[in-house]
């Protein structure tokens, strides 16, 4: 516990520090956004990302799933798959914006992942393949996402599909998840039915895609009295009318007005922006990440729907930190090179390189080497980290994923007072509160092991305390009659 000998002038001080620092970091949290992306097997969350790395100006040139070259699967299992296995993070700019981006596995071998990726998100773009609609692991990642609160966004992919069908998305998503979709979009095609472009309902332009990748977009008016622009009035209708059910400005507006044929597209955002936040509504996209069509208005949808750090009312227990550092781990890697690589969610203070760090799960200290920017398989070293971003940092040699870190034993104890006092609850209510321990799902596969000879059980003992560390599903048992070790994950 900190001890002040004169509380009164001191707390004031504090305060007036607090305050200055808070007003500081709340303006740069406001440009950030931590996001995961979220679907069923084969709904193109890689090829998604691919594109949004390619259309922020990161990579030159795009890989694809098929070819085994995407940034996001960088393991050798992946690029032979053609699957997602393992969480990757990536930093990305966009518009003044930095989007910590995660993309994660689709199947449900792989769902302690997504779990462990959900638990440092603060939004989430959920990928649909338009064909199929809402599949068994989508369920699966929606209900993970309600679990921590996650607001997100719809996408519906693959839309240059014969076989395509957006009233389909809309239709499951509302009896599979009783939510509100609120089309933001409408396909166009030619008469032969390949997918040209999309109908923006909040700006009523036409966006085409141009380019040999789709680098460039451009915005044409919408002409009345066409088949388009009554495809556009019915949809934006609808759109106003479920947000007006939703939202009491939005519903003031309309019992004042006359119509709702001139409604400001600005007034729109900002509505759906707040029933995203609050989880009454869920914006719906479409479009074809391979065919390059619909990418760059996820990212623009990202920014302007899905909430930055501020904006998360289920980060407020991690305020009563204050200035002190605090952080989670949600991903651990090896690499013979530079050793065990943990991924953080910083969650206030500062995350310095060289700086001691107090693992609260474990109550035990470690050091932090290097601190690193994120992208898939490659850092970018830097001196220091603000709250409210994504980080990854050497010389963590205990920390396992979910583990919770602040800069000292008095942060955390400190800490855990003020919010008991706060919300009238007991210590153990708190520690709860602040996620000290992971939610780890029940376990889908079975095997049994062994070494070939005896010599070699010491190294298999150490390789699997490793793998325990990456994925804390992992159930290690070894069996005394048989010499087998029992695996469950």
């Amino acid at each position: 516990m900190f001890f002040y000998p004169r509380k009164v002038q001191h707390n004031t001080w504090i305060s007036c520090i607090w305050k200055r620092y808070y007003c500081h970091n709340k303006n740069k949290m406001s440009k950030i956004r931590n996001i995961g992306i979220l679907a069923h097997i084969d709904a193109g969350k890689t090829t998604t990302t691919e594109r949004m790395l390619f259309y922020s100006g990161l990579i030159h040139s795009m890989g694809e799933v098929h070819d085994g070259n995407t940034v996001t699967d960088y393991m050798e299992q992946e690029r032979n798959r053609g699957i997602t296995i393992t969480s990757a993070a990536v930093t990305i700019p966009w518009k003044k914006h930095n989007i910590n981006l995660i993309d994660t596995p689709g199947h449900i071998d792989f769902t302690m992942q997504v779990e462990q990726t959900l638990n440092v998100l603060d939004g989430a773009v959920i990928v649909l393949d338009s064909s199929a609609g809402v599949e068994a692991q989508t369920l699966t990642v929606w209900r993970q996402a309600d679990r921590y609160q996650i607001p997100r966004i719809v996408y519906a992919n693959k839309m240059d599909r014969s076989d395509a069908s957006l009233p389909l998305c809309v239709n499951l998503l509302k009896s599979k998840f009783n939510i509100t979709p609120l089309q933001l979009q409408i396909p166009v095609r030619e008469s032969s039915g390949r997918l040209i472009g999309l109908i923006d309902v909040i700006k009523k332009n036409i966006l085409t895609w141009h380019g040999e990748y789709g680098q460039k977009v451009s915005y044409t008016p919408i002409e009345e009295n066409t088949k388009q622009w009554e495809s556009l009035c019915k949809v934006r209708e609808s759109l106003i009318g479920d947000l007006a059910d939703m939202d009491e400005s939005i519903a003031d507006i309309v019992l004042n007005s006359d119509g709702i044929d001139n409604f400001d597209s600005d007034i729109l955002l900002s509505a759906i922006r707040r029933v995203c936040i609050t989880h009454k509504g869920v914006p719906l996209f479409c479009g074809s990440s391979y065919k390059n069509i619909g990418v760059q208005s996820i990212m623009d949808g990202v920014i302007n729907y899905l909430p930055s750090p501020n904006d998360r009312s289920t980060l407020d227990p991690f305020k009563f930190f204050g200035t002190s550092m605090s952080a989670r781990a949600f991903k651990v890697v090896h690499e013979k090179q530079k050793g065990p690589i943990t991924f953080l969610r910083v969650y206030s203070g500062t995350l310095q390189k060289g700086q001691k760090v107090y693992n609260a799960s474990q109550c035990k200290s470690e050091n932090i080497n290097r601190v690193m920017m994120v992208y898939a398989d490659d850092y970018k070293e830097v001196g220091d980290v603000p709250l409210g971003n994504i980080v990854a940092v050497t010389g963590l040699k205990s920390t396992v994923c979910g583990d919770l870190l602040s800069s000292s034993n008095n942060a955390v104890k400190n800490a855990l007072s003020k919010l008991s006092k706060s919300k009238g609850m007991t210590q153990e209510e708190s520690i709860e509160v602040l996620g000290v321990e992971l939610l780890i799902p029940d376990p889908v596969f079975f095997c049994s092991i062994e070494p070939p000879s005896q010599s070699y059980q010491l190294a298999l003992d150490n390789a699997l305390s490793q793998l325990h560390r990456e994925d804390p599903s992992l159930r290690v048992q070894y069996d005394e009659e048989t010499g087998q070790t029992i695996l469950a994950a």
